[in-house]
């Protein structure tokens, strides 16, 4: 079960590099579309970012727990959806307090959205960590939880 977590971790940190790659087509599409209009290429990234990068956190948490893969793991397993959950209803509400719209920029909207990138790159690099520490779980190089010491 190690290994299917494993291959889990592996999808997610796929699918983080294609939300980066996918917020290109978002980012250099002229003229730009607002999201949600028919045709936006944008919509692509806020499919994968909304929906498939939270539920394959989810189950990657699943597989941890049935794996027994730990604790840290477990919770580092959930992080990417928690950190979705920031996204969404955090540094988007915040933009829109601090007067950003769809129609209008504002700099405290602009300002606010920065981190929107930042904690994309903090998804990124938990999927990496991930990655790294569900391969070592696989291989057997460290247990999931330390054995009881008896006296």
């Amino acid at each position: 079960m190690r290994k299917v977590y494993y291959g889990f971790t592996v999808v997610q940190l796929v699918t983080v590099l294609a939300l980066f790659y996918l917020v290109t087509f978002g980012a250099f599409e002229r003229p730009a579309p607002l999201p949600g209009t028919e045709g936006a290429l944008i919509d692509y990234h806020i499919m994968v970012g909304e929906m498939v990068v939270p539920l394959l956190s989810l189950l990657t948490t699943i597989v941890a727990a049935i794996a027994r893969a730990g604790a840290r793991l477990v919770t580092l397993s959930i992080t990417p959806f928690a950190l979705v959950a920031v996204q969404l209803f955090v540094i988007f509400s915040l933009a829109e307090m601090a007067g950003h719209t769809d129609e209008r920029s504002t700099t405290g909207g602009l300002i606010v959205l920065g981190f929107h990138s930042l904690v994309g790159v903090t998804i990124l690099g938990v999927a990496a960590v991930l990655v790294h520490r569900a391969r070592a779980l696989a291989k057997g190089a460290v247990r999931a939880t330390p054995s009881a010491v008896h006296a």
